[in-house]
């Protein structure tokens, strides 16, 4: 029996080998409508956006991994690649001396160092996961940019069997629906409107966002906040800590006395939540979605959601310093 079995891996190996060398030439389109045929199989990518470089570690491909941003920062090991800048202050001639094979971008990269770098010949596929689905077909396009699409189908599946599982166990928790708002920063108060990623989670937790109003990523007044008056107010960790290691975000809304009023404030019902992977359209968002139902339903004793497959963005990025602008360019496909 173990010969047999010998036997059997030794020609799954071969037939790996194999595959990997029939390399069938794909052609894929980008968030933004932009079109390359990859005719080989990529050897050495750069990642310049957190959530791809999640992506490429959860589908195996790490040792492919050449150079990354200083945001990202999950797994342990892109730590260890060659930093080629910030998100939106990518060193064109330090991607140049990695000769890379694939790149993947984002929007914040600036459309300048994109046509740039596709003027100098690299393959350029530029996603921007704002959504679940988005996240899934992020997950798709990667793999079959890589020859990795049967791992991408298999980790895509893992995470829709793990977001069913928990907004199943929602929908069976028997809580009245809350009015829920994540907000950025208190000056001024930018929050998460409708067709953004957190309003997507905050539905799918059972949860409505205290502004529809919003479209996108927006601004509201004071007068606005205390009107809409929510039952629960997420803020993003990552916006400065004080000395004592507690959230200013945070402790802002609770210092605020023009605040004193606000149900969420007085029920001590604001919470900080993991920017890398709230604001983060990678695997891990079944993590997110695992924190949000937590806070919104501490009485249930049992996580929805179980760990992430084995890796997974722009949290970090979005704090207070560069809200703004992060916000306007991640705006709904620009």
């Amino acid at each position: 029996m173990k010969y047999i079995l010998s036997i059997l891996i030794l020609f799954c190996l071969l037939c790996g080998t194999a595959a990997a060398a029939e390399w069938t030439p794909v052609t894929i389109t980008d968030d933004y409508g932009y079109t390359a045929e990859i005719s080989a199989e990529p050897q050495t990518i750069v990642s310049l956006g957190p959530s791809n470089t999640e992506i490429l570690f959860s589908l195996g491909l790490g040792d492919k991994v050449a150079g990354v941003t200083e945001y990202c920062n999950y797994p342990a090991e892109a730590q260890t690649k060659s930093i080629v800048g910030g998100v939106s202050s990518v060193n064109v001639e330090k991607i140049v001396a990695l000769d890379p094979d694939l790149i993947l971008a984002n929007a914040m990269n600036g459309e300048d160092n994109i046509a740039h770098l596709r003027k100098l010949g690299y393959t350029v596929l530029c996603l921007n996961p704002d959504s679940v689905d988005g996240t899934f077909n992020a997950v798709c396009r990667i793999g079959e940019a890589t020859g990795t699409s049967a791992a991408a189908a298999e980790l895509v599946a893992s995470m829709q069997q793990r977001l069913n599982a928990a907004t199943e166990k929602v929908k069976t928790a028997g809580v009245p629906p809350l009015t829920v708002t994540h907000i950025m920063s208190t000056d001024p108060y930018w929050v998460s409107g409708i067709y953004t990623f957190q309003d997507e989670l905050i539905t799918l937790a059972g949860g409505t966002n205290a502004f529809p109003e919003v479209d996108g990523w927006g601004i509201i007044n004071l007068e606005r906040l205390l009107t809409a008056d929510p039952d629960v107010i997420l803020v993003d960790s990552g916006a400065g800590m004080g000395e004592k290691g507690e959230n200013l975000l945070k402790q802002s809304f609770m210092t605020d006395l023009r605040l004193s009023s606000l149900t969420a404030v007085k029920n001590d019902r604001i919470y900080v939540m993991d920017s890398d992977t709230f604001d983060r359209g990678g695997p891990r968002i079944v993590d997110a979605f695992d924190e949000l139902v937590a806070v919104l339903y501490p009485e249930s004793a049992e996580s929805p959601a179980a760990t992430t497959p084995q890796a997974s963005g722009f949290g970090s990025v979005l704090t207070l310093a560069g809200g703004a602008l992060a916000l306007l360019i991640l705006r709904k496909n620009i």
